[in-house]
């Protein structure tokens, strides 16, 4: 029942102060550097199944 108050004054004060968006979360993907750290490893996955492609075809 504590707990129960404690959270309810926390959500007042946060809708006082304009402080009551959602949270996206830990993993949110709309962050800048997750963007930038998905657009590096799908380049670097693009250049490495180039690279063993052109690779196979010389070996063949």
């Amino acid at each position: 029942m504590l707990l129960g108050m404690m959270d309810y004054k926390n959500s007042i004060s946060k809708k006082i102060l304009n402080q009551d968006k959602i949270d996206p979360g830990t993993f949110s993907f709309l962050e800048p550097g997750w963007w930038a750290l998905h657009a590096t490893t799908i380049t670097a996955a693009v250049m490495l199944g180039s690279m063993l492609s052109k690779r196979a075809r010389n070996n063949m």
